[in-house]
């Protein structure tokens, strides 16, 4: 069976369907045609970003793509809790980065937070414009590497709602653990007192000040390489 690595793209639509024509969206149909300009023949895998898949072969591409299907779908599903990554709002772009990079690396959800010290907070009427955009960009990574579920993003809420459940990044904190499934990197200016004493647990990164989005995809790196393995023990490190 051909594998997703082996596709000439990746994409996602609303349903993977048991066989015949798929429905493409139009940012699907786009990317394929326009950015891709795929032939005749080659493979496409497609995903419902919830778990299932299925690889579809280009038929007609001349008033636009069309993928046919040839099988059942593969369901996929996670092996682990969902990895949940609430972070402070970096400035810039940055997000955006964060966004793209955590995507590839592995996270599953990312929960914006509006810390004591933050900087950058959303205005309320442009949550939903933001959002969207973050959305396309973690759609556009996941793709890219071949993800079957697609990662969701919630809009920002004070810090106080998440970090009871949250193990935070912070100086002096324990090593990361492969139970560890909600992570939260705070603002430049550090958590508050009142944060730290509210958080679950604390996590530490190393003996350097990291910027937002540092933190944040080393702390999702760590974990997802905690959760396959990859991780020796203290003592096997030193």
């Amino acid at each position: 069976m051909t594998t997703r690595r082996d596709a000439a793209a990746h994409v996602f639509v609303d349903d993977v369907g048991t066989g015949g024509a798929v429905d493409l969206p139009p940012d699907a149909e786009h990317h394929l045609t326009r950015v891709l300009r795929l032939r005749d023949g080659e493979v496409v895998s497609i995903s419902d970003g919830r778990g299932s898949w299925q690889p579809t072969t280009v038929v007609g591409t001349g008033a636009g793509v069309r993928l046919e299907t040839s099988g059942e779908a593969v369901f996929e599903p996670r092996r682990h809790e969902p990895l949940t990554l609430a972070t402070a709002i970096p400035k810039g772009d940055r997000l955006d980065w964060l966004v793209q990079k955590a995507t590839e690396i592995g996270v599953d959800r990312i929960a914006l937070v509006h810390a004591e010290r933050s900087v950058v907070r959303w205005k309320r009427d442009r949550v939903d414009r933001q959002l969207a955009r973050l959305q396309r960009v973690a759609d556009e990574a996941a793709r890219q590497s071949r993800r079957v579920w697609r990662v969701e993003l919630a809009a920002p809420v004070p810090a106080a709602e998440v970090l009871p459940d949250a193990t935070v990044v912070e100086p002096g904190g324990r090593e990361i653990r492969p139970t560890d499934a909600l992570v939260a990197v705070g603002p430049e200016g550090g958590w508050s007192d009142h944060e730290l004493r509210s958080a679950r647990d604390r996590v530490g990164l190393g003996p350097n000040v990291l910027r937002v989005e540092t933190a944040g995809l080393v702390v999702i790196t760590l974990c997802v390489a905690a959760r396959h393995g990859m991780l020796g023990s203290h003592s096997e490190m030193h």
